[in-house]
């Protein structure tokens, strides 16, 4: 069983996500909760048929979750990366990857179904650029987290978004270079220690990562979809026809005739069959038909939802530093927090602090100089930058606040009237 009981049971909780996904939630600080009340352990283990598993530990009391690689051969699982406030490795897998490999998982078990908890767990592992589109993604993650975690029942999700927001590294210099007698990939940065966003991953050619095992674990998700066509019933011409009415933009609307067609004709993949009848979501239908036909992973899905919203999205990651020399004891929290609020009832973004400058006084105490904040703003710049400074008003922050834009590599004073 992928997922025991307990784990299946703690999903569903208020507080899971809110806590998996490192959201701020103010319902969810450590005031709000007794660690000793459950237990926040847990394993989840996504096989295929001979052996090849992802294995992803989650202790939810101290925020760290990590993945692993077990497979044949292996004297134990090997770690892929890992996830925590401190030092993250959290860069393993490619959208096309855990796409296949999900997939691969649902036909394998059918209580996983896809899109469901393996791709609203593991998406977090993933890593983007410039090559990945989001037309096909995000009606993916979208039903992931619909599936999960209920909430609006069509649009962008806003776990999607932040999703491609933290694993997109676009623009970033993030190359992919086949090494190697087997061709396996790994991954390299351009000037790496002043990359935004930066890559943590395991993936180097001189890395710990288990790149044949990997390569066979996709070798056997990638055999468990191509088999899945071969089915005679396949060949029936009532089934044919039925299929293709479905490969068009409206092909959804065709999906109870295929269904009936593919019992009549005896197919016997029971997960995509269920797909195809009963869908919990259109985006499983949707694969399940490009699964059928044979068709390239996603292709389908673009016909289907046509462009993502997080194709014209934009964002952009800004670093505040706030002087709190002379302020009082939690001076910056209060700040922060308030940025944090406006932000989020404005839908422009968010805020938290990030680190801080310290300094030595005359009589040798420790002293904080500045805290540092990271704030993310999304789709309106200059709204976003009169928040800010509306912001920072309210709370008397001085004129040498310095809020610099990490995208644009600029600099801007909030109370400098020169400053753009």
């Amino acid at each position: 069983m992928p997922l025991d009981h307990a784990f299946t049971a703690r999903l569903t909780d208020p507080d899971f996500w809110p806590r998996y996904l490192f959201e701020h939630d103010d319902t969810y600080e450590e005031d709000h909760w007794d660690e000793d009340d459950r237990e926040d352990e847990f394993t989840a283990r996504f096989a295929l048929d001979d052996g090849h598993a992802l294995v992803l530990d989650v202790d939810l009391t101290y925020g760290t979750y990590t993945l692993d690689l077990d497979a044949p051969g292996l004297d134990e699982p090997a770690a892929l990366g890992w996830l925590d406030q401190a030092h993250p490795i959290p860069h393993v897998l490619r959208w096309g990857e855990l796409d296949r490999l999900a997939r691969a998982f649902a036909l394998v078990d059918p209580e996983l179904r896809h899109s469901g908890p393996v791709l609203a767990l593991l998406a977090t592992f993933t890593v983007l650029d410039e090559n990945d589109d989001p037309d096909p993604m995000s009606p993916l993650v979208d039903a992931a987290f619909r599936h999960v975690r209920p909430g609006a029942a069509t649009g962008l999700r806003p776990e999607t978004r932040q999703w491609w927001e933290w694993r997109n590294l676009a623009g970033s210099g993030l190359t992919w270079t086949a090494t190697g007698p087997d061709g396996h990939l790994v991954a390299t940065q351009a000037q790496e220690r002043s990359s935004r966003p930066p890559l943590y991953t395991l993936r180097r050619e001189d890395g710990s990562f288990p790149f044949a095992a990997y390569a066979d674990l996709l070798d056997r998700a990638d055999r468990i979809l191509a088999d899945a066509a071969t089915d005679p019933a396949l060949a029936d011409p009532a089934v044919a026809a039925a299929l293709t009415r479905c490969t068009v933009p409206d092909g959804a609307t065709h999906l109870p005739a295929l269904a009936a067609a593919l019992r009549t004709a005896g197919y016997g993949q029971a997960v995509l069959l269920r797909a195809v009848s009963d869908p919990h979501d259109r985006a499983e239908a949707c694969w399940a038909v490009e699964t059928l036909a044979a068709l390239p992973p996603g292709s389908l899905l673009t016909r289907w939802y046509g462009p993502s919203p997080l194709a014209t999205a934009r964002h952009w990651d800004l670093q505040l530093d706030l002087p709190v020399h002379g302020r009082p004891y939690g001076y910056a929290r209060t700040v922060t927090e308030d940025l944090n609020r406006r932000l989020a009832e404005a839908g422009l973004g968010n805020a938290e602090i990030c680190g801080a400058t310290m300094r030595r006084s005359a009589t040798g105490e420790i002293l904080s100089d500045l805290i540092l904040l990271d704030i993310l703003i999304r789709d309106d710049l200059p709204t976003g930058h009169a928040l800010i400074a509306a912001t920072l008003a309210a709370h008397t922050a001085g004129p040498e606040t310095v809020v610099t834009n990490r995208t644009t590599e600029t600099a801007w004073r909030p109370f400098d009237s020169s400053a753009d």
